[in-house]
């Protein structure tokens, strides 16, 4: 039987560990990319897999894996792809088809963006994702997304393709009708439900659907 939920523990900032350990038991499969391993073990999560290059993963976790004979699938620091991608690439091949990242949101912008971005490599796999912190939920809408009436929190919406979005709101307070968002434009920013149920949908072009507590 294929294990559909995957939990992807990135070496990013995570500050709330609550969240994690509560993210970790709603999942069928936690695989750590590299430093993450450091924050499941402080979570008293302990991870189904380590991938990555190793070079960020302290020596007590080291131990804990050795200890609870934990796999791991090291790869060389210098390689095509980041930890985070081949954390992905390896969910996709084995079939699941909904993963929650945690720990993508960083000091690096570079890897910050970069992981955002595999957002879209989910979607073209037909894998449902979203990135999560603790402030943040973050989707990519390529077609519609259901989102469900938080308190004091904000929908923002933000065109990644450079033609921009077409964009259709329903449930929000400030609604939309097929309206053209263009790309760097801050139209979507800082929407708010007032249905307690929202849809997006996206008729032409990609955008990020970012849901913030205040």
């Amino acid at each position: 039987m294929i294990k559909l939920k995957a939990l992807i523990v990135l070496n990013g900032n995570i500050e709330d560990l609550n969240t994690l350990s509560k993210l970790g038991k709603k999942s069928d499969f936690i695989l750590c990319a590299d430093g993450g391993a450091n924050y499941c073990f402080k979570a008293s999560l302990i991870p189904d897999m380590i991938i990555g290059d190793l070079d960020s993963i302290s020596r007590d976790s080291i131990r804990i894996v050795h200890e609870n004979r934990i796999p791991i699938e090291k790869f060389p620091v210098k390689k095509d792809a980041t930890d985070a991608e081949l954390a992905v690439d390896y969910l996709i091949s084995k079939g699941f088809r909904d993963l929650t990242i945690v720990g993508a949101i960083g000091n690096r912008m570079d890897h910050t963006l970069g992981n955002i971005l595999l957002l879209s490599k989910l979607n073209q796999n037909k894998v449902v994702g979203r990135i999560v912190d603790q402030n943040n939920t973050i989707y990519l809408v390529e077609k519609e997304l259901q989102l469900t009436k938080q308190k004091s929190s904000f929908v923002s919406l933000i065109p990644i393709t450079n033609t921009g979005a077409t964009i259709t709101l329903k449930g929000f307070e400030y609604r939309l009708d097929k309206a053209k968002v263009s790309f760097g434009s801050t139209l979507g920013i800082s929407n708010r439900l007032v249905d307690e149920q929202g849809h997006i949908f996206v008729h032409e072009g990609q955008c990020l659907a970012i849901i913030s507590k205040d």
